[in-house]
């Protein structure tokens, strides 16, 4: 029966790369408050062409969320699916090879900023829904869509859209934003993310900058900052703060079951990156754990003084840093935020301004929950070949909103692969898998209807 679906898809495809294509070039930035009103109005319009109830919601200040859903005339079970509309900034523009904002086909891919992330996966979940609406008249189950605008900048309107809108949230299980297929083939299909916390670290000098001639006896900001960055971290990776690791949880066995039967090719990566290894020396099995369930501390960027073309000599002003930590199960931001300030007051860099720009904790789905099930099942159909589990994800997002405190079990499956350029130039998804990721949600809504 799910062949005239699938027929349907076939012949309509052109159609939805079409539409895809049409949200793409809305340059929906959240981090530049750009795009944002007509990538919701575009996006309105098509959830409403294909038959569902849309509603455009508001809290605050925040960008809109759209909601969208359909409610069968009888049905047992709703799936719910996150997504997000906002896109990352396209730059360095000169490194596209065509404009990010004017989608492109070559070689069997699209190229556009957002593609992947994370309009590629709207489209394909509308359009699984519409085909069996326009073939069957009618879903199995009922189904919701909710899709923020502010994903990029850390969703800090989305706790407050929970709070507000949760009961409307409600659903048996979810589908997250993302999902991607390996460099095998085979699908990917994760079953949670780590939290993250992202600090700002300002260090202020003298009131302008110096000549460095005075550097003997002016202060440079710099200076403090790497040493106050230094005090964070040892060169192993493991993060200096006192009593940091006090509440991370240990890895479960059967987490670690299915870590052993995950392909990572260490040599391969280090040689692709150019590395000469990895943090802390690990290899094989410890570092693909260590990627997944340890805690880190990262420098994102540096800020200070003079980094023009040529010489400036000067004492700098100011210093900044920006920093995230990622954040397994059992570790919050709360609580790092007020260790992070026992430690500078310990040290002497209680004069260092700290700002926790964004943040959320991890969430996990239990391998045992019956959204997993069906979601390995469906994929196996739909791609032939047998899924790779991902316990969580090395990345980060507001997942912690549904399966925390909404108990919504979520899994992320979607239309990517490992060379999609996700936040970088040149992202781009396979029609391949735009297509079979259309036709795995529409397996997946079937098998939740015969449940």
């Amino acid at each position: 029966m799910l062949n005239t679906v699938f027929n349907y898809i076939d012949e309509n495809f052109e159609k939805f790369i079409s539409d895809l294509k049409e949200i793409c070039r809305i340059p929906s930035i959240a981090a530049q408050n750009v795009g944002i009103v007509e990538a919701v109005d575009k996006l309105r319009v098509m959830f409403e062409d294909a038959g569902l109830n849309v509603r455009v919601l508001n809290v605050d200040k925040g960008n809109p969320l759209l909601y969208a859903e359909y409610k069968p005339r009888s049905y047992k079970k709703t799936l719910l699916f996150y997504n997000h509309y906002d896109v990352q900034p396209p730059d360095p523009l000169d490194l596209w090879v065509t404009p990010p904002f004017e989608p492109s086909i070559r070689d069997g891919k699209i190229f556009a900023r957002g593609v992947a992330d994370n309009k590629g996966n709207i489209i394909a979940r509308l359009k699984a829904v519409e085909s069996m609406l326009n073939v069957f008249g009618d879903l199995p189950i009922a189904v919701k869509f909710v899709v923020e605008g502010e994903e990029e900048i850390g969703s800090p309107s989305l706790p407050s859209y929970v709070k507000s809108y949760g009961n409307m949230f409600s659903a048996d299980a979810g589908i997250w934003e993302f999902g991607y297929r390996d460099v095998s083939g085979r699908p990917v299909i994760t079953l949670g993310v780590r939290g993250i916390a992202y600090f700002e670290f300002r260090v202020k000098g003298p009131r302008v900058d110096v000549h460095s001639g005075e550097a003997a006896i002016i202060p440079n900001p710099a200076w403090r900052l790497i040493y106050f960055l230094n005090s964070l971290r040892g060169d192993d990776g493991r993060i200096l703060i006192d009593g940091f690791y006090d509440d991370l949880k240990p890895v479960e066995r059967e987490d670690e079951e299915l870590l052993k039967s995950i392909p990572f090719n260490d040599e391969e990566i280090i040689k692709r990156l150019g590395i000469r290894g990895f943090v802390g020396g690990v290899r094989g099995f410890e570092a693909l754990k260590s990627m997944l369930f340890n805690p880190t501390c990262n420098i994102d960027g540096l800020y200070s003084g003079y980094i023009g073309q040529g010489s400036k000599t000067i004492i700098p002003s100011y210093a900044m840093a920006k920093v995230d930590f990622r954040l397994p199960p059992g570790l919050t931001c709360q609580s790092l935020l007020e260790k992070l300030k026992r430690h500078m007051d310990k040290y002497g860099f209680n004069d260092i301004e700290v700002t926790l720009l964004s943040g959320y904790e991890a969430a996990k789905t239990d391998l045992k929950a019956e959204i997993v099930k069906v979601a390995l099942s469906s994929a196996r159909e739909i791609y032939g070949l047998e899924p790779i589990v991902y316990p969580i994800s090395s990345g980060s997002g507001p997942m912690y909103l549904f399966v925390n405190e909404l108990k919504i079990p979520m899994v992320s499956v979607g239309v990517g692969y490992h060379e999609s350029n996700n936040h970088s130039p040149n992202e781009n998804i396979r029609l391949e898998d735009f297509k079979l990721g259309i036709k795995h949600i529409v397996k997946i809504i079937d098998m939740m209807g015969r449940m």
